[in-house]
């Protein structure tokens, strides 16, 4: 049997690499310089060769017109099958943005309003409690000073966290009743690990409401609503939300309002049959692995730079799913997602079809929190600090020099965990998209990429 560590190992010659669409005219046209698009290629083909990243389809369009579209590595390197310019990929949290257009769309009908109580939609929020922690790290609850509104689940300041982001006590809260409608983290199956992790098809919930139900009266809140900004679960609940406000289940919602009009014929929360052979498989920086999964020290050596979790060919990403997560469960294309960003770039608008209206998509990419929130975060999360505010579902730059970062004021974007980026820069008139499949990968891929485009700029 090949051992993994040669498995994970991509050879030069065999990276694959396409590119569609783009072409010197396009480029010169949308005020770019084709030659200098053409270093965004090699550059991160050096990752695919070092073993960080399996492969990369890499997408831009500024006026309008698509200026680089490539296609390099592999959806699965122990295999050796090349990625394909239509490959499927999980975009996790990418999957918030298209949430945050769908409660967008609801607003707009006047169905829903961002200062709306939670609990209108999802009653048993009205009696969840808030966390007090005493020094001896045990903790007392009280009441709500106000109820959680639709714009603190849109904005991360509901006082719902995740595993990750929250303290101890609520991590063993959320452990214990299994508060996740992910595969991720509780259902990771570490009696396979061999050549790779077995992720378990089974969730916790049945449903996205019942999730939510069991998250508003299982856990407290880490803290007040409105008072702090913790990167959470609370887009997820967003989705229970969706179906009651508009009497529809979320993914029906999505097929009908957003992915059929503009054309994301491959976005969707499972893979179908007929799609299976466009899937990647999903590997992770087995640093953090280690952390994540207890007792997997010993199993996997300390010099891999990655590692597979979940095979294209057995993923439960290839089951009907049940629960529409609106915080993470998509899998999408990088050309789905190039034709929302692009409508969105738009104000609403891709060809004939209107999603929303201008104004709408100005509300949803302007800062939400305030000074004293932006101060005052609860979790090391390096998307909201100096520099960058939270949109509605989305992460707002509000001065790039603070942020050390090529862009422009009033850009918006966000991010998936398996490394898939994407912003909008209505300044420049510029969407970018990145997809990969690598979970908790340290290397600066969203700062590379950013810099290898804004440097093409050639007006």
């Amino acid at each position: 049997m090949i051992s993994l560590r040669k498995k994970l190992i991509v050879i030069s010659s065999l990276v694959f690499s396409l590119s569609v669409f783009s072409s010197s005219y396009e480029a010169s046209q949308a005020g770019m310089l084709h030659e200098r698009l053409e270093k965004i290629a090699p550059t991160l083909a050096e990752q695919i060769k070092e073993g960080r990243f399996p492969g990369f389809i890499t997408a831009v369009a500024r006026k309008g017109r698509v200026v680089h579209f490539e296609t390099q590595g592999f959806s699965d390197v122990e295999k050796q099958i090349p990625l394909q310019k239509d490959s499927l990929f999980r975009i996790y949290s990418m999957s918030k943005p298209i949430t945050g257009v769908a409660l967008m769309i609801l607003i707009e009908e006047g169905k829903v309003r961002l200062n709306d109580p939670v609990s209108w939609y999802i009653p048993e929020f009205a009696n969840t409690e808030v966390m007090v922690m005493n020094e001896d790290g045990s903790f007392n609850t009280e009441k709500l000073k106000r109820e959680i509104t639709i714009r603190d689940l849109a904005t991360h300041t509901s006082g719902i966290a995740y595993s990750f982001t929250a303290n101890d006590a609520l991590q063993e809260i959320y452990e214990k009743e299994k508060l996740s409608p992910y595969f991720f983290i509780d259902n990771l199956d570490t009696s396979q690990v061999g050549n790779s992790v077995v992720i378990k098809s089974e969730k916790s919930f049945p449903n996205i409401c019942a999730f939510s139900k069991g998250l508003a009266t299982k856990a407290p809140l880490m803290h007040q609503p409105g008072d702090q900004y913790t990167y959470s679960m609370g887009m997820d609940v967003l989705g229970c939300v969706i179906e009651r406000a508009s009497g529809k289940t979320f993914d029906v919602f999505l097929e009908e309002r957003i992915f059929k009009p503009i054309g994301m014929k491959d976005t969707s929360f499972y893979v179908p049959e007929s799609k299976k052979d466009r899937f990647t498989s999903l590997y992770a920086y087995p640093g953090d692995l280690r952390r994540l999964i207890p007792g997997m020290e010993s199993q996997i050596p300390e010099d891999l730079l990655m590692i597979k979790i979940d095979d294209r060919s057995y993923s439960p990403y290839l089951v009907k799913a049940k629960v529409f997560d609106g915080g993470s469960g998509l899998v999408s294309t990088a050309e789905d997602y190039l034709k929302f960003a692009q409508m969105l770039l738009n104000g609403g608008k891709l060809g004939d079809e209107r999603i929303l209206s201008r104004k709408s998509v100005e509300l949803l990419s302007s800062n939400h929190l305030r000074k004293e929130v932006l101060n005052r975060t609860g979790s090391d999360d390096d998307y909201v600090t100096e520099g960058i505010g939270f949109g509605i579902t989305v992460g707002v730059i509000t001065d790039t020099g603070l942020t050390g970062q090529y862009g422009s004021n009033g850009m918006y974007f966000w991010g998936g965990a398996a490394s898939t980026i994407f912003w909008i820069d209505p300044e420049e008139e510029l969407v970018a998209v990145a997809m990969t499949q690598v979970l908790a990968n340290t290397w600066p891929l969203r700062e590379t990429f950013s810099a290898l485009v804004y440097q093409s700029i050639d007006d």
